[in-house]
């Protein structure tokens, strides 16, 4: 398990999972610190993520742009996982608005996100 600075990661079963701190706005610093901490996490191993944005709040234009191009190096596939209308609302508008170059789906549900990411973990 490592605690970076906006959120805590950790491996199990071979997925990469992500929890942010409460109250986060994601700005592009922000968004820069958090790929960072992640890829030094991984290692330079690729894995399929879990992300849980319950935490989220806010995030900015350039910082979405940010995590969708380069913020997405080293990941085989991204759960964003959200009880939190607030994160869900953010979350959709990200991913109507923005081009994915990896598979990325919203889950309400962790089971159903687990079962997205599991054909990614081989």
């Amino acid at each position: 398990m490592f605690e970076g600075k906006y959120g805590t990661y950790w491996i199990s079963d071979g997925i990469l999972f992500v929890d942010y701190k409460p109250d986060l706005i994601v700005t592009l610093k922000v968004a820069k610190r958090i790929t960072r901490d992640r890829m030094e996490f991984q290692q330079d191993k690729e894995y399929p993520i879990f992300s849980n944005l319950d935490g989220i709040i806010g995030s900015h234009s350039e910082a979405r742009h940010y995590l969708v191009h380069e913020g997405s190096l080293l990941i085989k596939a991204l759960a964003l996982y959200s009880t939190s209308p607030i994160a869900i609302r953010l979350t959709e508008f990200y991913l109507k608005t923005l081009n994915h170059k990896i598979p990325t789906q919203l889950f309400q549900y962790k089971n159903n996100a687990l079962r997205f990411l599991e054909p990614y973990t081989q």
